[in-house]
């Protein structure tokens, strides 16, 4: 029974720890307690183990709770060990300075899009994504290009699942969404056309390890203005290439070894 019960106590910290990592960030204890049916006795003693532990602390004034600076250092060390994360990173830095927009690295978490990192000066909050957030796969470019790459067993189960939409131009239905998982199988890469914001496109293209598999992609998202389908051309082979550049460290080889592929009938020169 202790033993069990030691697994709850642990489960409902954790669970704390999530609650506080979503928006409003910062909760009162009534407020943690209402949000996972605690009791309030129940929830005191998990956010006091956490605070004693230094994963959470309470604020002076407001007396709310929230994620304190060592759950950002246990986070990031997730990337301090990734393998996909250290191959990329000087590539990402190297493609922002070719892009017209953000450059995102992500990857895919359970049937979520993780962002890894995220580099340039974004014209506008919503173009941003924090080391750290998840989006749904269906609705990015970044998630879509890593989803098209997955087992079939991964690619059935995302596809059967609940998706939701975010946009007139977000793909709600199965069917939909697996004839363009094909087109971006046959293409080698994925365009977010406005499907996760309104006024943002995004180009995408994944990182692949020697299975073949996607570990991880890299995609530029910019304002549809400036993203337009005659500038995506030249973008979709910086960004292709970038990913292609990290997918031979981890030791995929593609069927060719010429880059200069074809995207939309015209070579690169």
């Amino acid at each position: 029974m202790a033993r069990v019960e030691t697994m709850s106590s642990t489960l409902r910290a954790f669970q704390v720890m999530d609650l506080l990592a979503q928006s409003p960030y910062e909760l009162s204890l009534s407020a943690i307690a209402g949000e996972l049916d605690l009791a309030p006795a129940t929830a005191h003693r998990v956010t006091a183990t956490l605070c004693a532990a230094g994963y959470v602390e309470q604020e002076s004034e407001s007396k709310r709770y929230r994620l304190a600076g060592k759950a950002l250092w246990a986070g990031t060390g997730y990337l301090r060990r990734s393998a996909v994360y250290q191959a990329a990173f000087l590539v990402l830095q190297e493609t922002a300075a070719q892009a017209c927009g953000l450059v995102h690295l992500g990857t895919i978490d359970g049937d979520w899009l993780l962002y890894l990192h995220t580099v340039g000066s974004p014209s506008s909050l919503y173009l941003y994504a924090d080391t750290g957030e998840r989006r749904h796969l269906h609705s990015t470019g970044l998630g879509k290009a890593l989803l098209a790459f997955q087992p079939p067993e991964v690619v059935a189960r995302v596809a059967a699942g609940e998706l939701p939409r975010f946009t007139p131009n977000t793909i709600t239905e199965k069917k939909a969404l697996l004839a363009e998982l094909g087109r971006i199988r046959e293409a080698g890469f994925a365009v977010d056309n406005e499907e996760g914001s309104v006024g943002l496109r995004c180009i995408a293209s994944p990182i692949r390890d020697r299975q073949g598999v996607a570990v991880a992609a890299f995609s530029m998202s910019a304002p549809a203005a400036v993203l337009t389908t005659k500038a995506q051309g030249k973008f979709v082979l910086v960004i292709r290439e970038a990913a292609l550049k990290v997918s031979a460290q981890l030791g995929f080889r593609p069927t060719t070894s010429n880059l200069q592929f074809l995207v939309g009938g015209k070579r690169r020169e």
